[in-house]
């Protein structure tokens, strides 16, 4: 296995972010990857319900078994210690492979934090079960290399779930089905062959989706000491009881906040709004059941048609809070009102939509954490390197239209465009003759026969045409088709395919990894 980093980004922004431009940062409390910002956080008072914190997550992890590093990061958690944080939905089967590589992000930032700063920050990955947008984490794609093409492959597509993903009770015997599609389009590699029966072990031990996701998650990552936390947990919420309290308090505020900074965000350096929101209290209920957003009209609260005072709703968070959940603007908020966090990774969109939050954190009287981009990971195998080589095609940002324009020149060169022209002057020759007919007719009852007739012999001379390019490209099948995988396995869609393969295509596990340190490069992974 070979490591290789190249910078990737077609994003102006990112760039900017990347490259640390005051211009930028002033909306991130001025705080960066760096000596000067890692002191200032690691110095800020710690939360004092961080022990609470620290049992629960040990509480909801000691059914999948806690490793020693784990243990060891729960007693530093209990103890205020910062933690290095990102967080995703419970994707099926850890589906798509960025979710893998946001966690990895997370690991080794947490090392580097370590070996940099002498600081020992604590890896935590957020699951959001509490987010129920199903049909966003129902499903996944792999390669079908013997028909080389994309298979999606989805678990119960006609199903509808309005609840929080983490409150859902999946179907065991449908969930092995998936499994074993999963399994059998990837390949039939030993590994695979392993992970299967270890995987129908889980999907038989647990219940609920963010169980099976999190079972996952934790046999790839517990000897790195990675602490998963749910967010959708009944305890979690009786923590947070007062956290959304204060934010109902002053949903106002944070209105006016998030509309204000976002304005003067996306204004100012001329990028389009990322957040998309049509409440103004930034709150659901209804977790459990059907997740709801709440508004605020007339001094009211509503959700699903029904009507709440704010002394009523206040009241259903002190009896019920686990109905209770944030969205996007208030999400972010709730993270830092929980954890000392040091560092937060995410993709590209989140990172944008903290800086549009900037003035609710400040309204708040929050502090934000040093926020950074998740790294990001390319697969290379050693069989797509050399087909990419024999057609001189280079992997970069322009991959996927460089393919496209091979494909294209391959057809145009083969073409004989005699032919065509011959073709195409016949087809004119046609219609004047036509024409000729038409005028030389006098008798109505023809008038459409002749029609008829010019219409039938234009479509087969139309077919003549698209069967010689249909030919061209037969005679070129193979090089077409391998350009083609090349375009759909390592830039599908012009994006990169960890944000649309299932990571099982490429790997089962991170132990043969290298050390890796923080980049914002892309990281291109040569494998056998």
């Amino acid at each position: 296995m070979e490591i290789e980093c190249m910078n990737f980004s077609k994003d102006d922004f990112i760039d900017k972010f990347n490259q640390q431009e005051e211009d930028i940062l002033k909306y991130y409390q001025n705080l960066s990857l760096n000596q000067k910002s890692v002191e200032e956080v690691i110095g800020r008072p710690a939360h004092g319900h961080t022990a609470a914190l620290a049992d629960l997550i040990r509480n909801d992890m000691e059914r999948y078994g806690i490793s020693e590093p784990q243990e060891r990061n729960l007693k530093q958690l209990a103890g205020g210690r910062r933690v290095v944080i990102g967080g995703q939905q419970a994707g099926l089967f850890m589906s798509p492979a960025y979710i893998l590589h946001k966690i990895m992000s997370v690991i080794i930032v947490a090392k580097d934090v370590k070996a940099k700063y002498d600081y020992d920050a604590v890896p935590v990955f957020w699951i959001a079960g509490e987010d129920h947008d199903y049909e966003e984490v129902n499903h996944t794609f792999v390669y079908d290399s013997m028909h080389r093409k994309r298979r999606k492959v989805t678990y119960k597509p006609n199903l509808r779930i309005n609840m929080s993903i983490g409150f859902y009770e999946y179907d065991k015997k449908v969930m092995k089905e998936t499994l074993h599609k999963i399994i059998e389009l990837c390949g039939d590699r030993e590994d695979l062959l392993i992970l299967k029966g270890k995987v129908e072990t889980m999907i038989e031990r647990h219940t609920y989706w963010t169980e099976l996701f999190h079972a996952l998650v934790h046999d790839v990552f517990k000897d790195e000491g990675l602490l998963i936390f749910n967010s959708h947990l009944p305890e979690v919420r009786a923590l947070e009881k007062g956290m959304f309290r204060r934010m109902i308090e002053s949903h106002g505020d944070i209105h006016e906040a998030f509309m204000r900074g976002q304005k003067d965000f996306t204004e100012a350096l001329r990028i389009p709004p990322v957040i998309q929101t049509d409440t103004n209290v930034h709150l659901f209920t209804g977790s459990t059941t059907s997740r709801t957003l709440l508004s605020n009209e007339d001094g009211h609260f509503t959700a699903d048609g029904v009507r709440y005072t704010k002394g009523e709703l206040l009241e259903l968070l002190e009896t019920s809070p686990e109905v209770f959940s944030n969205n996007v603007v208030t999400r972010p908020l709730m993270q830092e009102m929980l954890f000392n966090t040091l560092v937060f990774l995410g993709g590209n969109a989140e990172v944008k939509y903290w800086g549009e939050l900037h003035e609710v954190f400040k309204v708040m009287d929050v502090d934000m954490p040093i926020v950074s981009k998740r790294m990001e990971f390319a697969y290379m195998p050693s069989r797509l390197e050399k087909m990419a080589s024999k057609y001189q095609l280079l992997f970069g940002p322009g991959f996927h239209q460089q393919a496209d324009d091979y494909i294209n020149a391959v057809v145009q060169d083969d073409i004989n465009p005699e032919f065509v022209n011959k073709v195409h002057e016949i087809t004119e020759s046609a219609k004047k003759h036509y024409d000729d007919l038409h005028d030389l007719n006098s008798q109505e009852f023809m008038t459409d026969i002749v029609e008829a007739n010019f219409r039938h012999h234009l479509k087969q001379l139309d077919y003549l045409e698209r069967r010689y390019r249909t030919e061209v490209k037969r005679q070129k099948r193979k090089e077409l088709g391998d350009v083609k995988e090349l375009q759909e396995r390592l830039l599908p869609g012009g994006a990169l395919h960890e944000r649309i393969y299932h990571p099982w295509q490429y790997m089962t596990g991170i132990s043969c990894f290298p050390p890796l340190s923080y980049t914002t490069d892309l990281v291109i992974v040569k494998t056998l």
